[in-house]
């Protein structure tokens, strides 16, 4: 596999709007962990909120919480945090108390991880975040304010209404050796949070921290806000998602499916599967995600490769019948074809040399190479990825009607003839072999 670190963020990216990552995200981000992806998360949430909502997914790799304060391996053991001072703590004090806030304070006391708060200054959005963690054994009461800043802090939160949270927002950008955030929460449109961390506690710190105790030569990020900037910054590869914030998206290499549509999986799906097929010999080309810019140039390489590659196993009549020129192919069709499909596009410097699609039942439609591009790995990673899409799916197996050129290649990735059969093109029978391939989900 290659030597990449890959890190999500979580709310809006990795999750759902229901607030989980998906079924089919989980089943394609395991089977991908399993086969030796280095896959992680980075969130602002705890490790026990964290854990909450991403039930179903394997974590091998640790795992990045309070916005890089901690990296935690998943059982729970602190690898490294990042603490506010006591100067720090004090400072942030004077700041909560002069604009009239009192926080919800994230701190570790006596070795155990803890969050206090005022129950007789709560704000509706504290009040909500209590009563939605009911069982949480971090939560503790404060009965005073001594109580309420003691141990050793590396986190604070207030929630609340954009005005009341921005002068004490403005008033932390010129606070030594902190950073500060203020964003809207975007399961609640109107709540904002602002959070207080140590200067060097950020996704970015902690995600380089990882790839290096991991020994990662490259890092590729998925994100959606603000906060996912200096994650950003520090990625070779930067991925928002389309549902991401506009500043995001600029900084942005690539604009990924949005996380209701499992972009984050799609994407890695795509990407990972050259290496997972061909091992060593990857590298000569690369996978993407289809975009509607890409049909006139699958039609002409569609056309192409019937009438030249196929032609060894068909007539000149059946290769005329199956596609006659590339302005007979219903363009309209093949959009929508594409668009609602799973669709896989290889390329090498901006050349386009293949490209197969799956619906949603497991049916691999279409799987064609370009003719000066055969045998050298394509159909094997394009097979790879919609295989890995057919296990997200959930399906029992993945099916396939094979022309005689392309037998012999399924038959090989261990696909077994149902039954040969005849279609009829523009008066022409055609052969081709109804193919089927269990998956041992």
């Amino acid at each position: 596999m290659d030597n990449t670190l890959y890190v999500s963020d979580l709310d809006g990216t990795l999750l759902n709007k229901e607030e989980r990552v998906s079924p089919f995200t989980a089943r394609v981000i395991n089977r991908l962990v399993e086969q030796g992806v280095r896959f992680t998360y980075a969130t602002a949430r705890s490790r026990h909120s964290a854990e909450i909502v991403t039930q179903g997914l394997n974590k091998r790799l640790p795992v990045i919480v309070y916005n890089g304060a901690f990296i935690r391996q998943g059982g729970g053991q602190v690898l490294v945090k990042q603490c506010l001072s006591p100067a720090q703590c004090g400072k942030a004090r004077e700041i909560f108390e002069r604009w009239g806030l009192s926080p919800l304070v994230y701190t570790m006391l006596g070795g155990t991880e803890r969050v206090l708060w005022r129950r007789d200054r709560e704000t509706p959005g504290v009040a909500r975040y209590i009563s939605n963690r009911q069982g949480d054994p971090r939560l503790l009461a404060a009965s005073d304010d001594s109580m309420l800043y003691d141990g050793k802090i590396f986190y604070f939160t207030c929630i609340g209404e954009r005005e009341a949270l921005a002068p004490a927002w403005e008033e932390f950008q010129r606070a030594e050796g902190v950073r500060a955030l203020l964003q809207e929460e975007i399961y609640r449109p109107g709540e904002y949070w602002l959070e207080v961390m140590a200067q060097g506690a950020t996704k970015a710190h902690a995600a380089q921290l990882l790839r290096e105790r991991l020994g990662c030569s490259r890092m590729v990020a998925f994100g959606d806000g603000l906060n996912d900037l200096p994650l950003f910054e520090a990625a070779q590869v930067k991925c928002a998602v389309a549902n991401a914030v506009p500043e995001l998206k600029e900084s942005a290499s690539q604009i990924i499916p949005s996380n209701q549509e499992d972009g984050v999986a799609k994407w890695l799906l795509a990407h990972t599967a050259p290496a997972l097929a061909l091992g060593e010999r990857a590298g000569e080309f690369h996978l993407r995600l289809y975009q509607p810019g890409d049909l006139e140039g699958m039609i002409q390489l569609f056309y192409e490769t019937v009438h030249s590659v196929n032609l060894r196993d068909y007539t000149e009549e059946e290769a005329a019948a199956w596609v006659a020129s590339p302005e007979s192919v219903d363009r309209n069709a093949w959009s929508a074809s594409f668009s609602s499909h799973y669709t896989l596009i290889a390329e090498k410097d901006g050349v386009l040399l293949g490209f197969g699609d799956m619906d949603d039942t497991g049916y691999l439609d279409r799987l064609y190479v370009h003719k000066d591009f055969q045998g050298r790995g394509v159909a094997s990673a394009i097979v790879q990825g919609l295989e890995g899409y057919a296990w997200g799916l959930g399906a029992s197996s993945v099916s396939v009607h094979a022309s005689r050129t392309a037998r012999p290649f399924f038959e090989n990735l261990g696909y077994k003839v149902q039954k040969a059969q005849r279609v009829l093109r523009r008066g022409v029978e055609l052969e081709n072999f109804a193919m089927e391939r269990k998956l041992s989900l």
